[in-house]
């Protein structure tokens, strides 16, 4: 702690924690570490005459003084109150808040090498520098006189005063970003720098110079009325951007608008070399006529003026009026929020244009976005790029019979728009909230939705006939009550539309009359398609079903409902995870959050030539985000009708894929499953050893989810293995070897027909590796009659795959470990010559531990929940006989097993649980025959089937071959 009045200097490396206090007097610190590494409570004066980086957070009511000549950096976020004065060298502050709450006295240099938004007020004769690549805004009114220096990154001056009275050298960016006028010594912008003066902002400078490839950018409004800025004397070169011309309300009108952008006190001296406006060529804005350059009657003044073409023959302007409006940049946009109207009386009748006087041509990778009450009465062409129609924007007149145009790879659209007369569309059209066409709509390739969330309404007051198109939509996958997207005619449909169906946070559920898409008041004869014929969410699937004329998303069986199912309902609507198309074609955004449309990844739009900037008009679309408070559907049961009536019970439809993801499941599962004569076969030998191969092949048939789904899979396995270590005391013996297998199964997947007669396929497969080892002991060493005792292990990695339909294709691996214990008795029975018959009571126990991959498909459900552990039991009897035959030996056998499962193979879509209906008992039977080849060599042939309820089946053939040593 510092106490007293007087002077007090700390030089050494200090390395106390405990922080610092003074109370009284001045702390010299000759010694960036002189403080330790705590905090510093300065109530009275803390004096820095040194070098380096000070960290030590600093509070307190007093004051810090910079002194010396070095360069001291202040990184903490400190809170001291007293202020800061810089009497010497360089205080670098690499944080906003560094210098404390107080006011600085710069006398010397104070660099800025942070970001955010400094509030401190600057005074005293130093200099202001602004390094590092961040934006940093000053905000207080200063009054330092040293000058300021932008070397990197941008420096804002949200106050009049916040540069202070000396000159400014600005080699990076510098925006002027205040109402009224800055006042400065001399500003120059060096090369490749910017200046910036934002709407509302003047600028008074002794001398402004443009260096050259500067760029000074201004953005006019219909409020300047005098010079933006005035100088002793200009010096111009580089890039002069006009902004806010056509972004402003009621930026235009027929007059043409004049203004001085520069008045200086002396001649201006140069030119500008390049005039833009909104960062595009000027002479390549054929909507405007703009020009820039120094007064030819009145050198010291530099003026612009700019006229809409439109209204060129009554503005006298010095090009011929016409009606095409061309943004050759992807990206850039213009607003226009003053009416077009039809100016054909006012044409210059000596004109080169050849235009009406109400037609508009939209050409270039631009957006045009008009946001007037527009009455011109000729057609819209939009033949490039987006024309977007703001919020409450109208083309034409009521009962007007023009028409609109999209050429292909062009966009058109609106939020809370009308179009009066017809849309003839090869390209994209959009929209968002409500859109209106009242006339008749040809849709020749896409109708989208340009929200990411559902409830917008296109509209069409007149007949619709669909040329092949498609129609984009966004709905909430739940009950007959979910938020959808929706198409309604007045009048008549016809031709052939494909429907493309995004779910958001949809869960799922069972429908009864469905979720309304289209609507049609007229004759309904248009053939509406969903792509590939149906759309899953979690364990449903939807369909598209005409009733009455209007269409409807249902998700209905032509069954009815089994109640002793083991379908988990969804409750909260879990980790759904919206889907992605990464297509790139952005509609237009009128000032929302407005997210381009997706279609689960299933079918990219058509392209409109790139990607279109969306405008801005201050709507109010806002994007859904976690689901908010978007009530879920509920599980699918019980639905109350609106009337309160009887409503006949049905089942949903199930997606196909379910029993695939099921179906890979149980083949990784039951390709593990062997029994010790599986392995070994009947003949034994006491041998030093053994070295074995076995191909299995096989088909399985099974069912899902209460029967909604059929499973078939085929499969094959081919499985080696050899002893490693034998022993045998003469009466028993144990043998330990390796295995190892390939496993390889396809499935097939057939849902639930649906009410429509709807039924849809998925395939898939599994393959992989398993790898183990086996431990056998017999008590009679040399026959093997009488007990033994067989044991295995085994972890199999598998690789699987499932494609649904042509709708989502997924790719997840998975994994097992199993152990099994086996047990049983062999009795002999002597035959004559030699021949013997035996009979081999079984029972083995076995534990499986399955995991797979969560996987998330393209339409956004999330598949998990395979993770689960399995018992199976089984308890058999094996009867096999001995058959001399000249040198050989020929044993056919039998075997019967009652197999009982503790577990189905189960998934979760969503939060919907589904689970195979794999039967807890079955009955197994083996027949087959082995044969030696050879007193060393031995064949094994076997024939199995396995049968359980539930329509369950298995049937396999499997051949072994076993070498002794």
């Amino acid at each position: 702690m510092k106490s007293g009045d007087d002077t007090l200097t700390l030089s050494g490396s200090n390395t106390y924690t405990g922080g610092t206090l003074i109370n009284g007097g001045t702390l010299v610190a000759s010694n960036v570490e002189a403080l330790g590494t705590g905090d510093v409570t300065d109530n009275a004066t803390l004096a820095l005459n040194t070098g380096g980086t000070f960290d030590n957070a600093i509070s307190g009511s007093g004051q810090v003084v910079k002194s010396g000549d070095e360069t001291l950096t202040l990184s903490g976020t400190n809170s001291y109150t007293g202020g800061t004065t810089i009497s010497g060298g360089t205080l670098v502050a690499t944080n906003v808040e560094a210098l404390g709450t107080g006011s600085v006295t710069d006398n010397a240099t104070l660099e800025l090498n942070t970001s955010g938004t400094f509030d401190n007020v600057i005074s005293g004769r130093g200099q202001v520098v602004k390094s590092g690549d961040k934006t940093l805004t000053l905000s207080g009114a200063n009054s330092y006189t040293g000058g300021t220096t932008i070397s990197g990154g941008t420096l804002v001056a949200s106050n009049v005063e916040a540069l202070g009275s000396g000159d400014i050298d600005n080699y990076a960016s510098l925006q002027l970003n205040a109402s009224g006028q800055f006042v400065t010594a001399n500003l120059t912008t060096h090369d490749n720098a910017i200046t910036a003066i934002g709407a509302g902002s003047a600028l008074r400078a002794n001398t402004l110079t443009q260096e050259a490839n500067s760029t000074l950018a201004v953005h006019l409004t219909d409020s300047n009325s005098g010079a933006i800025v005035t100088a002793d004397r200009a010096n111009l070169g580089g890039t002069l951007d006009i902004t806010g011309i056509g972004n402003v309300a009621k930026s235009w009108t027929r007059d043409a608008y004049a203004y001085t952008l520069i008045d200086s006190d002396s001649a201006i001296d140069s030119d500008f070399a390049q005039f833009t406006v909104a960062g595009m060529d000027a002479k390549q804005v054929d909507f405007l006529t703009v020009d820039g350059r120094v007064n030819a009657d009145d050198d010291t003044r530099y003026d612009v003026t700019a006229s809409l073409s439109w209204y060129a023959d009554s503005d006298n302007a010095a090009t011929d009026a016409h009606g095409t409006f061309t943004l050759s940049e992807q990206g850039h946009s213009f607003t226009l929020n003053t009416a077009l109207t039809d100016v054909d009386a006012t044409l210059n009748p000596d004109s080169a244009t050849d235009w009406d006087g109400k037609s508009l041509i939209k050409r270039g990778a631009g957006t045009l976005i008009l946001g007037a009450q527009n009455t011109y009465s000729g057609d819209t062409d939009v033949q490039e790029g987006a024309l977007w129609l703001a919020e409450t924007a109208t083309i034409g007149s009521a009962g007007s019979a023009q028409a609109v145009n999209i050429a292909a790879n062009a966009a058109f659209g609106g939020h809370n728009a009308t179009v009066n007369g017809h849309v003839n569309n090869l390209g994209n059209l959009y929209f968002v909230d409500t859109f209106t066409v009242n006339g008749d709509v040809v849709n020749s390739s896409a109708m989208i939705s340009g929200s990411d969330q559902p409830n917008n309404t296109l509209t069409i007051a007149g007949n619709y006939t669909g040329n092949d198109g498609h129609l984009y939509l966004n709905t909430q996958l739940g009950d007959d009550s979910s938020p959808t997207d929706k198409l309604i005619v007045t009048g008549d449909t016809a031709g052939s539309t494909t429907l493309h169906i995004t779910n958001v946070n949809g869960l799922g559920a069972q429908t009864v009359n469905g979720i309304e898409v289209i609507e049609v008041g007229g004759q309904s004869d248009g053939d509406f398609r969903l792509y590939k014929g149906h759309v899953d969410i979690n364990a449903w699937t939807y369909t598209l079903k005409q009733d009455g004329g209007d269409w409807y998303l249902r998700s209905e069986s032509d069954d009815v409902p089994d109640d002793g199912g083991e379908v988990t309902p969804p409750d909260d609507g879990g980790e759904v995870t919206p889907p992605d198309d990464g297509g790139e074609v952005t509609p237009p955004d009128d000032g929302g959050e407005v997210t381009p449309p997706d279609d689960g990844g299933e079918v990219t739009p058509p392209d409109d030539g790139g990607e279109v900037t969306p405008p801005d008009d201050d709507g109010e679309v806002t994007p859904p985000d976690d689901g908010g408070d978007i009530t879920p559907p509920d599980d699918g049961g019980d639905i109350t009708p609106p009337d309160g009536g009887d409503v006949t019970p049905v089942a949903p439809q199930y997606r196909a894929d379910i029993g695939v993801y099921l179906g890979n499941q149980w083949m990784a599962r039951n390709l593990q499953m062997q029994t010790l004569y599986d392995r070994e076969g009947s003949q034994y030998r006491s041998a030093d050893g053994s070295i074995w191969m076995r191909f299995k092949a096989g088909k399985a048939e099974s069912q899902a989810v209460n029967g909604n789904v059929d499973i078939d899979s085929d499969y094959s396995q081919f499985q080696l293995g050899g002893d490693i270590l034998t022993w045998s005391d003469g009466a028993q013996s144990v043998t330990v070897g390796l295995m190892g297998s390939y496993i390889n199964a396809s499935t097939d997947s057939t849902g639930n027909r649906g009410a429509d007669g709807s039924q849809f396929s998925a395939n898939g497969s599994v393959d992989g590796y398993n790898l183990g080892l086996y431990a056998t002991w017999f008590a009679d060493a040399q026959s093997h009659r009488g007990a033994y005792i067989d044991s295995w292990y085994q972890y199999g990695a598998y690789n699987n795959s499932v494609d649904n339909d042509g709708l989502s294709a997924s790719r997840y691996d998975s994994a097992a470990h199993a152990v099994s214990l086996e047990t049983g008795y062999r009795y002999d029975i002597a035959l004559s010559n030699r021949n013997t018959v035996s009979l081999t009571p079984q029972a083995q126990v076995t534990w499986q531990r399955y995991s797979a991959d969560t996987v998330i498909d393209d339409g956004g459900t999330r598949i998990s929940g395979q993770n689960d552990d399995s018992w199976t039991t089984r308890l058999g009897v094996r009867v096999d006989g001995k058959l001399y035959k000249e040198s050989g030996r020929i044993q056919p056998f039998m075997e019967v097993n009652w197999l009982h499962a503790s577990d189905n193979a189960s998934a979760t879509f969503g939060d919907t649980k589904v689970s195979q209906d794999l039967p807890n008992d079955r009955v197994e039977v083996k027949v087959g025959i082995q044969a030696n080849v050879s007193e060393r060599l031995s064949v094994y042939a076997q024939a199995a089937g396995q049968k359980g309820k539930n329509d369950y089946g298995d049937a396999s053939f499997s051949l072994n071959m076993r070498y002794n040593w």
